[in-house]
């Protein structure tokens, strides 16, 4: 019996440097808190995640925000203003596959591509939480940084 699998993207489409991811995901964040479906979900999750792109050298700290004017909160800081409850380390690489719904999160685990740490409830609510990204994460990429685009 065949199955569906997610063909590995990763490769296909990098990010020039680490202040290009960092500018993209801020849009992204930006995008989040304009958009009310997405946003009240994230914030009703409280999640709180820390997210290591390695070969970039960049971290983010991402958060359902607690502050009623907002849905998220993030910072590009090193140590988080708030304890992760899921800490992810992966290559940009595979982060904007699986940003655009090209790479499970869950099978990337799996295949030891994501490193995953933390709270093993909060983990399995992460990850088709962090899918809620995907609508708005694609939306800035085909404004203006097409080359990150997967086929």
């Amino acid at each position: 019996m065949p199955t569906a699998t997610l063909e590995r993207t990763s490769g296909e489409a990098a990010f020039g440097s680490a202040a290009e991811l960092r500018e993209v995901l801020e849009r992204v964040f930006e995008t989040v808190e304009g958009d009310d479906r997405v946003g009240p979900l994230l914030r009703a999750a409280h999640f709180r995640a820390c997210i290591q792109f390695t070969d970039r050298r960049l971290t983010l700290n991402l958060a359902s925000s607690d502050d009623s004017d907002s849905y998220l909160s993030w910072s590009f800081a090193t140590r988080a203003p708030w304890t992760p409850k899921v800490t992810l380390r992966m290559d940009s690489s595979i982060a904007n596959a699986w940003l655009q719904g090209k790479e499970s999160l869950a099978i990337a685990i799996a295949r030891g591509r994501v490193k995953c740490t933390g709270e093993t409830r909060s983990t399995v609510l992460f990850v088709p939480l962090a899918r809620l990204l995907a609508e708005p994460y694609r939306r800035v990429i085909d404004s203006g940084y097409e080359h990150l685009r997967l086929g």
